[in-house]
């Protein structure tokens, strides 16, 4: 066997150097880069003889890079089979082009290309509209959000699109009370509309919308109606806890209605959030806070990539 190390400033290039010196039969060995931040390629060739070449001196190689920790944690949450294909093609494709061998970083890398980033108290699209499945926590989320805007002294406006569950609303006027945020009653698309295009520019608008079944044609329309005279940025809620299979078909129907951020809830009532990754993934969601925690008073967490990596990989 023949193993080579080859250097260079662009990986397309080692790879045609590779074929050219070693044969269209070559194997990849490993990469990495070199202090210089030039890219570094170990490959492999049948042949009669024993050689190692590196310029001159002989090196010992490490292993090539495995990712079977990565496959062994997305098998043990649950995720999609179809979603844990395609992560762990995106990793192989991280460890060869990133030089890295580190599973943190590697699926650091992977969900930061994937889930880009939802800030809920960004002033510059002030109206949030949270969304999602009856039970998964909405109208929780919603004043967490309020009540962290409130400890970094940004203003609220709460607005009721929920004409269902007269609960959630007393404990939207009671909230309003404690925060000194405006509160109005919003049942019907119109007159959602007509709140959000008078509210305070320089306040965040957060709006609450009933719960839905998303499988159900008639309150995914009527749920649309609501978003499109609200606009602004809608957010879902997704119970932890969800199965993968529904969790992927429910957002993909909660995004072609628009919703562009996920806002995953009860993140410590369950040991596996395959279903939290599998509705990311399909959904295409930004991703930006978590709640992990039923007590109003306790912050939502942030939740990004490195968060969410870390999580699988605990």
């Amino acid at each position: 066997m023949r193993i080579k190390k080859f250097v260079d400033e662009d990986m397309i290039r080692l790879m045609r150097r590779v074929r050219e010196e070693l044969g269209p039969e070559a194997i990849i060995v490993s990469t990495s880069q070199t202090e210089d931040g030039r890219s570094e390629l170990v490959a492999a060739a049948e042949t009669d003889e024993i050689e190692f070449s590196s310029g001159g001196e002989t090196t010992i190689y490490a292993a090539a890079y495995s990712d079977n920790l990565i496959r062994e944690r997305l098998a043990y949450h649950e995720a999609d089979a179809a979603v844990q294909a395609h992560l762990l093609a995106l990793c192989r494709e991280e460890a060869a082009t990133g030089r890295q061998k580190d599973d943190v970083r590697i699926l650091t890398a992977v969900f930061n290309r994937l889930f880009s980033s939802c800030d809920l108290l960004d002033l510059s699209n002030p109206v949030k509209v949270f969304t999602g499945i009856q039970g998964s926590g909405k109208t929780t989320a919603l004043v967490k959000t309020a009540v962290l805007a409130h400890h970094q002294g940004i203003g609220c406006t709460l607005v009721s699109a929920d004409g269902v569950r007269a609960g959630a609303n007393e404990q939207l006027k009671s909230l309003a009370a404690v925060l000194a945020a405006d509160l109005h009653m919003a049942r019907e698309p119109e007159q959602l509309a007509a709140v959000v295009a008078q509210a305070n520019k320089n306040r965040l608008v957060l709006v609450d919308t009933p719960g839905i079944n998303p499988f159900v044609e008639s309150q995914r329309k009527r749920l649309a109606a609501l978003l499109n005279a609200a606009g602004g940025e809608a957010v879902m809620t997704l119970d932890a806890g969800y199965n993968a299979c529904d969790a992927g078909e429910a957002a993909a129907l909660f995004a072609a209605l628009g919703v562009s951020c996920l806002l995953p809830t009860k993140l410590d009532l369950c040991r596996r959030i395959g279903g939290v990754l599998t509705a990311a993934f399909k959904g295409g969601f930004r991703l930006g806070r978590a709640s992990v925690s039923a007590n109003m008073t306790n912050a939502l967490s942030e939740f990004d990539g490195p968060s969410l990596a870390r999580l699988l990989l605990a």
